[in-house]
């Protein structure tokens, strides 16, 4: 027996590595590239306040992309290295919790103890290998997800070690340690992601239901976690964050979904998040979801019959399935906080589903014992073998979907034909792959389905531009500041235009309005200095270099062209400065050596 538990650890982390053994070569996609690859604030790692403005609600995040990029700046095996690591320490902290959960004072006395260590082996074999998993371990940026469930596990372990320890006299000091450590973890999740509020409510939720053996519940332990609950909300009104700002403009504004139809379309989001633990097929990085407007709508009216069908079944299943009622309520609580009436800019994510599958974990394999190991334990261990292999195959084919930009966003065209995101981005993998036609192609048929959607305008604008018909590409990034007078990209996008036709004025009015927008636009700097730099006005492009490399010091583009300006000077030695810099940062850097 005492090997058992290192066996399930090693199979644990064997079964993970091998279905994400074909992602340590995808690429960045969709939100990686302004959060990782164009973010200058993860560019220092030594620069914490930095970082904590970038997004406070999420520095322990972002300080993570800061230390990957410290270590291996845009090669991707690293940051999948790190990905990877979180889901299996996640894995293995979702199996102690199972082995902590039967051992507690409402379970040791159950049948299903017969069997923690199975019971705990398959319910982290079921976490590691779904499918639904892929989006939180696979898409770098989602490791927001994987992490805040990493620390909010860990903190709820912790939380029930501590509990388990205080009942005994002689390790009640090791007791309070493993109960202060469960607070500095909670505290951490905060700091990860905002979806790990409902930590002290799941903490709650485990005190009724595994230890509270009187009426009473032990509240001095559950209060300095409730507390914890502010922090998020604190954070984002003091520092007025990116989410803070988003929630408001959707409550306040004129535009966008309001509370209630968000909270409609998620009745109808929930059914989907239940079909895709219990059936993973069909998965989808942009769901085509209509906005429910009444919840007298068929389809809504049904789905929200069918959530409170579960909560009532749950409530009931608690006295003798305890382990099953709070697999149940732990899924619904922890997908609550983004499928509430908090809106957020779409209406379903997989990767939402990373925290609440452990709900499912429990859920399936309690359910399976119940079901099957009154009779036969190897019938149990049969299908949850089956189940496990057969979301493995689903988890390593998933994954293949996610090795570029084309094949990613070619199969979200698939699956949502009728939606303009997915014909916009697979568009922009298009032009990286120097395909104009096709781009601007895709781009057309986004605008046909949205003819409002400002992004497309400017991404075919861009495309157009490419091509060298800056006249149309110049009227497309027109049409993109009409419809969206704040799009920096826009403004960024016509000053290239203008400047590539020769209009170094018009460029230069246009990257000042960039610059206006977003005084940390590195690229807005480059361009203007180099606007200023054709119409000979070294000092001031000079300045705008300056400017540039300040805000992203491996701008190695920036220093080639302040090595131009120099050059312009007569300063040849500032040249050479400048242009061995930008070799230094980029050793192919043909043109550099070529100015050189």
């Amino acid at each position: 027996m005492k090997n058992i538990k290192p066996i399930s650890i090693l199979l644990i982390t064997c079964l993970g590595s091998i279905v994400y053994s074909n992602t340590f070569h995808c690429l960045f996609h969709f939100d990686d590239f302004p959060y990782i690859f164009y973010n200058s604030s993860i560019g220092d790692i030594q620069d914490l306040p930095n970082i904590w403005r970038f997004y406070p609600c999420r520095f322990i995040t972002f300080f993570s992309f800061a230390l990957n990029f410290y270590f291996h700046q845009f090669n991707v095996l690293g940051y999948h290295l790190f990905n990877l690591a979180v889901h299996l320490g996640s894995a293995i902290l979702v199996w102690w919790l199972t082995l902590l959960t039967l051992s507690s004072p409402a379970m040791k006395e159950n049948k299903i103890t017969k069997h923690t260590n199975l019971v705990a082996l398959f319910t982290g074999l079921v976490f590691v290998s779904h499918p639904v998993q892929t989006e939180a371990v696979t898409y770098i940026y989602q490791r927001a997800a994987s992490m805040a469930a990493f620390f909010y596990i860990a903190s709820l372990c912790l939380y029930i070690k501590s509990r388990l320890l205080q009942k005994q006299e002689p390790t009640l000091r090791l007791g309070r340690f493993y109960y202060i450590c469960s607070l500095i973890m909670a505290i951490a999740a905060m700091f990860t992601k905002e979806n790990t509020i409902t930590l002290p409510l799941i903490i709650l939720l485990y005190e009724i239901s595994f230890f509270k053996t009187q009426k009473s519940i032990k509240w001095r332990v559950i209060i300095p976690f409730l507390l914890t609950m502010l922090i998020i909300p604190l954070t984002m009104l003091l520092t007025k964050s990116e989410k803070y700002q988003e929630i408001r403009s959707v409550v306040e504004g004129p535009n966008g979904i309001s509370p209630m139809h968000y909270l409609l379309s998620q009745f109808r989001a929930m059914i989907t998040y239940i079909r895709l633990v219990f059936l993973p097929i069909n998965q989808n990085l942009d769901y085509d979801y209509h906005i429910s407007k009444s919840i007298l709508e068929l389809p809504t009216l049904i789905s929200f019959s069918f959530l409170i069908s579960i909560l009532f079944i749950a409530q009931r299943l608690f006295l003798k399935y305890r382990l099953v009622s709070f697999s149940i309520f732990y899924f619904l609580l922890t997908l609550s906080t983004e499928s509430s009436f908090l809106p957020s800019n779409d209406l379903i994510f997989e990767h939402r589903l990373y925290l609440p599958l452990v709900g499912y974990g429990l859920f399936l394999v309690s359910g399976a014992y119940y079901f099957f190991g009154n009779y036969s334990i190897k019938t149990m261990a049969v299908v949850l073998t089956m189940i496990v292999t057969f979301n493995s195959i689903l988890t390593y084919q998933r994954n293949k979907v996610w090795k570029d930009d084309f094949t990613l966003w070619n199969d979200a065209v698939r699956k949502s034909p009728h939606k303009a995101r997915p014909y916009n981005n697979r568009g922009i993998a298009y032009r990286h792959k120097n395909n104009y036609d096709q781009s601007i192609s895709d781009y057309n048929k986004a605008i046909e389905l949205n003819p409002n959607y400002a992004e497309a305008y400017n991404n075919r604008g861009f495309a157009y531009e490419a091509k060298g018909n800056y006249d149309q590409a110049i009227s497309d990034c027109n049409k993109a500041v009409e419809l969206s007078p704040n799009d920096v990209n826009a403004y960024y996008n016509r000053g290239f235009a203008y400047e590539a036709k020769g209009n170094y004025d018009q460029a230069i009015s246009n990257y000042n309005k960039v610059i206006e927008i977003n005084p940390n636009y590195a690229e807005a700097y480059n361009n203007r200095g180099f606007a200023y730099d054709a119409k000979g006005d070294y000092n001031q492009a000079i300045s705008d270099y300056n400017k540039a490399i300040e805000l992203n010091p491996n701008y190695a583009e920036a220093y080639n062209n302040r090595g131009i300006s120099c050059y312009h000077k007569r300063n040849h030695d500032q040249a050479i400065y400048n242009y061995s810099k930008a070799i230094e940062i980029i050793p192919f850097f043909a043109k550099a050596y070529y100015n050189r």
